[in-house]
């Protein structure tokens, strides 16, 4: 019995400075030592979170000579193999945008999926959007809307937005609910969401989803989530401002919302120019 507790008091002072090790490792990083961020993580063989900082460190290049991306990818894998869900998240993203690996959706929703069945939120929501456009994946609602609520349960604000607009629509995996749709962009938006910002403002807008008519209320989310980089709602504030005749006013929202990349923005913007 005596050697039972003294083994079980020698694991838990393990583990205890195995996490200690770890929030030195962590703390060094955040102070930019990355050097001896390395030290410490590299002593940590079996901590995924260790390895997961390696690979953050070793693929930005972060106080080494340069970047070293299979080094990076070998700490990444080593940290998914024992099942950590950010890591198996991290190598699904980096299939998706291709960096450093050939690029493909396919292979990201199978790296998200591992991810999100860990209860990784940001996957969830990642894997949601991909079921829910067809991106690299067979378009399925009844998966995205699955997907979109399990993120939602842990306070997702884009898988919030999505399961908002799939409420908000017909056939689109889910009972058609504008009551729904209100508390969930509701939430988004409380949570800094820039296009749940904008959805609720035209809910105010029009009094939709049980919410009452104030165009007060709706102008304020509305500017809130043009500020906070929405290209519909500076689209919506462009045209708001071309109507009343404020034409620098037009321009700045335009502008903004053409330097994202919003074509009919680029447009508005020209023949303003060709009338001056």
């Amino acid at each position: 019995m005596k050697k039972f507790f003294l083994s079980i008091t020698l694991m838990l002072s393990s583990i205890n400075l195995f996490a200690q090790s770890f929030e030195e490792a962590k703390q060094a990083y955040d102070n930019g030592d990355y050097n001896t961020a390395i030290t410490i993580a590299e002593q940590l063989t079996d901590c995924p979170d260790a390895q997961i900082l390696l690979g953050n460190i070793y693929i930005d290049g972060l106080g080494i000579n340069h970047a070293n991306f299979a080094k990076a990818m070998e700490y990444y894998q080593k940290a998914a193999d024992a099942n950590n869900a950010e890591a198996q998240y991290i190598i699904g993203s980096l299939f998706y945008s291709g960096r450093g690996l050939h690029q493909s959706y396919s292979e990201a929703a199978v790296w998200y999926e591992k991810s999100a069945l860990n209860g990784y939120a940001q996957a969830q929501s990642d894997l949601g959007e991909m079921n829910y456009r067809g991106k690299g994946i067979p378009r399925d609602y009844t998966k995205a809307a699955k997907w979109f609520e399990m993120a939602a349960e842990q306070n997702d604000a884009k898988a919030m937005f999505f399961l908002g607009g799939m409420y908000n629509s017909r056939n689109q995996g889910v009972q058609t609910n504008t009551l729904k749709t209100a508390e969930l962009w509701r939430k988004s938006a409380a949570l800094g969401y820039p296009n749940a910002e904008f959805y609720l403002g035209q809910m105010y807008l029009i009094g939709r989803g049980g919410i009452t008519q104030n165009s007060d209320s709706a102008m304020i989310w509305i500017d809130k989530a043009a500020n906070d980089g929405c290209i519909d709602a500076q689209f919506y504030l462009g045209e708001k401002a071309l109507s009343s005749g404020d034409i620098e006013k037009a321009k700045e929202w335009y502008g903004k919302a053409a330097e994202k990349g919003l074509q009919k923005a680029q447009m508005k913007l020209d023949a303003i120019s060709n009338e001056q």
